[in-house]
Formats: structure tokens, sequence, C-alpha cells
């Protein structure tokens, strides 16, 4: 019995050890992915189309779809994911049965110079994907352990949402030659239950918050509140919460209350008992006198506290796109505000020494200039031909020469510096 006591604690010693070893080979020194991927104006214009077929709010319960996507469009939304929680790249690559899938998680604040690195294949059979490979770091795992691992994880989501079995709501998984198609049958549960877990309980509070916060601001200033006025309230309010708080979290309930705000919608779609709340009076907010360049910054800022700066830019281009092809007109000046909110969502949400900056900036007083800068000489209101014709469209030499321009005028502020 004494070699058998001697084992136990021989591998007493030796199990933490070695758990310490495989945790430090998971992480390396340089990034697998480096770059992640970039949304164009068509990538926009077909994810338009798809959210709007597949719109929780229109399916059935019970309703069986199919959804399509191509290699180039699995690579964007990786890489949305992949930001959407943490920050790196993901690279994605679709064969004829098979799926190579690869991201870097960069986790050089909590480790220094330090990257978590990914890779898996995965193929189908009989309609569900399995994971015949993974590699975390220099480490290897069994695919059967990942599969129960995983497996697991996806049960408790669709248990969550009332959902008794997986194949309740995914019916088949296919990948074919540069398209992964993904047939499920909608159950009513899963859209609550994936909310819950995008936007927290804590989320939906600090939401309430800033609601009331808004209709309480709308209702003492009234008709005299200026879109800067209200920035700088906000703002200064946030930066109240914050010293028993999370400044980034902060910062962005904030932009997403005014946002949702400033576009007329509802809060109900990312927190349901929003129905119930108190709804702030309508007010028109100006900037540089317009109520448009309003609405341009505060979408293009939730946009890139929620979905990323490439989400953001890309969008904020697309509707300029859109505009010049029978709509008012492509306009540089839309364009300058679109690219304003994006660097100040990016600015207010990147750390919390930069969300603590953007807080004390603002709360020291700023003017029309610090969020959108002068747009004065910049053209607008161009139909697509002229647009094409005087600055050879997207990506021609006087149009990039027209967005550096703006580049440069952004840099100016000292909220951007």
């Amino acid at each position: 019995m004494r070699w058998f006591f001697r084992l136990f604690v021989f591998l007493l010693i030796l199990l933490p050890v070695g758990l310490i070893v495989v945790v430090v080979m998971c992480f390396e020194t340089s990034p697998l992915v480096e770059r992640e991927a970039r949304l164009s104006a068509a990538n926009v214009d077909r994810a338009k189309h798809l959210l709007h077929e597949h719109d929780p709010r229109k399916l059935r319960v019970d309703e069986v779809k199919t959804i399509s996507m191509n290699e180039e469009e699995l690579n964007l939304v990786a890489n949305h994911l992949v930001n959407r929680f943490a920050v790196g790249a993901a690279e994605l690559e679709m064969k004829d049965a098979w799926l190579a899938f690869a991201a870097t998680l960069d986790v050089s604040k909590a480790a220094s110079g330090r990257y978590l690195n990914i890779e898996t294949v995965l193929t189908t059979e009989k309609g569900r994907l399995r994971l015949r490979q993974l590699r975390i770091g220099r480490v290897y795992f069994p695919p059967a352990l990942v599969e129960v691992l995983t497996a697991f994880g996806v049960e408790y989501l669709y248990r969550a949402s009332g959902v008794r079995d997986a194949e309740e709501a995914f019916r088949a998984v296919e990948i074919r030659p540069k398209r992964l198609d993904i047939t499920y049958r909608w159950k009513a549960g899963i859209a609550d239950a994936v909310r819950d877990r995008i936007v927290s309980r804590e989320d939906r509070q600090k939401l309430a918050a800033y609601n009331e916060f808004l209709t309480a601001e709308v209702g003492r200033q009234g008709a005299g509140l200026s879109f800067v006025s209200l920035i700088e309230a906000a703002f200064r309010h946030a930066r109240e919460r914050s010293a028993n708080g999370d400044p980034v979290a902060e910062n962005r309930a904030a932009i997403i209350v005014i946002a949702t705000y400033v576009d007329g919608r509802n809060l109900s779609a990312l927190a349901p008992e929003a129905v119930d709340w108190v709804k702030p009076k309508r007010v028109t907010l100006r900037i540089h006198g317009r109520h448009d360049f309003v609405q341009h910054f505060m979408t293009s800022a939730a946009l890139a506290v929620t979905g990323g700066g490439a989400v953001s830019d890309a969008i904020g281009l697309f509707k300029e796109i859109d505009d010049a092809d029978g709509g008012s007109g492509f306009s540089f000046k839309d364009l300058a505000a679109d690219k304003s909110g994006t660097r100040f969502g990016q600015a207010a949400t990147a750390s919390a020494t930069s969300a603590s900056r953007i807080q004390r900036l603002i709360g020291e007083g700023i003017d029309d200039a610090a969020l959108i800068p002068d747009v004065s000489g910049l053209e607008e209101n161009m139909n697509d031909a002229e647009f094409e014709r005087r600055y050879g469209g997207i990506g021609g030499t006087s149009y990039k020469r027209v967005v550096r321009d703006i580049d440069k005028r952004i840099a100016a502020s000292p909220l951007y510096r």
C-alpha cells in the first residue's frame, strides 16, 4: 500500500503543475491571424437583405428557413463575434466538405506580449457540425473531449430558451464549396435566450438608468435642449456613475440610449421590459444647425460600440452610396458626421482609461466642432453619375483625397487625439 500512497501523492503534486504547463503552452508570443476582415458596402447590402429575410419579428413559430452565407460573409461574422467579446482577428476558409477556422485573441493587457491562437477544422455529418481538430497555442486537444464540452454548451443555451433538443432548432448544417447552409426551425425562445447573453441583465439596468436620465434631462431643458448640451450632461452623469462602476460600460449605455432616442426607435429590441419605461419627450436636436448630422453621428457611434469600427464605417459608406443611387445624393458632409460618430464611439469605449478621458473632456465643456469638425467646402447632394464623374466613385483618387481631408479634420479635435 505504501507504493500506492506515494503514487497518489506524486499525482497530486504533478496534476496542478501539469495544468500550469498546459495553460502556459496555450499562449504564444506572435499572432496567428493579424488582420480582421473588412466590411464593404456590398457586404452591408447583403447583410441588410439577410436581416430582413430572417427578422425574428416576422418569423412564425416552427417555420423552417435556410440561411446561406459565403466565405467572405462568414469571415465578417467571425470577426464581429471575436471583437464583440475580445480584441483580435479571425480567418475562415471553406473547401468541399470542411471548414478551417483560425483566430487570435490579444491578451497582452493581462499577459504582456502574449496571444491566444486557436485553430479548428470542422466538417458536417448527417446535417450536424463535427469538430475534427482543435489547437490552442501549442496544445492539441482530443476532438472527443471538445465535442462533449461544445455539445454541453449548445444544449445549455437551447434549454435556457425552452427548446428541449438542439435538433428542434437546427435541422441541418451543410458545408458546400465556399458556402455554408444552415436550416433551422424557428423557436420563439431562442431570440430571448441569445439576447439575454448578449445584453446582460446588468446592461439592461444601465439602459434603464440612462433612459430615466434622458427623460429627466429632456423634461428639464425642453425645446431649448441642444445636442452638445445633452452629450455634456449625459457624460457628466456617466462620470458620476463610473466612480463605482465601469466607465466603458457606462459610456456604451449612454451612447446606445441617446442613439435610439435620436433615431426615434424603442429600446425594447434590446430590453423587452423597455415597453413599460417612461418615454422621453421628442425634441429635435441639431449640431452645426442640422438634425441629420445628429442622426448620422449617433447611429455610427452606436454601431461602433456594439459592432466595431469596421461595421460603423461600412454602414455609413453604404448609406451614402444608397443615397447617391436615387436617394438624397452622396454627401461628404454626411460621411464626415458618420466617421466622427465612429471615432467618438471608439474613443468612448476603447479602454477604461480612454473612456474616463472622454468623460473628463466632455465634462469640461465642448462645442459642435469637438464632436463633428467644420464641414465647410465638402460637397453633398451628388447623384450617382455626378459622384462618379467628379470623384471616380468609391476608391477613386479624388474620393480618397477628400476622405483623407475629412480624417485630418476629425483628428484635430481634442476628443479624438
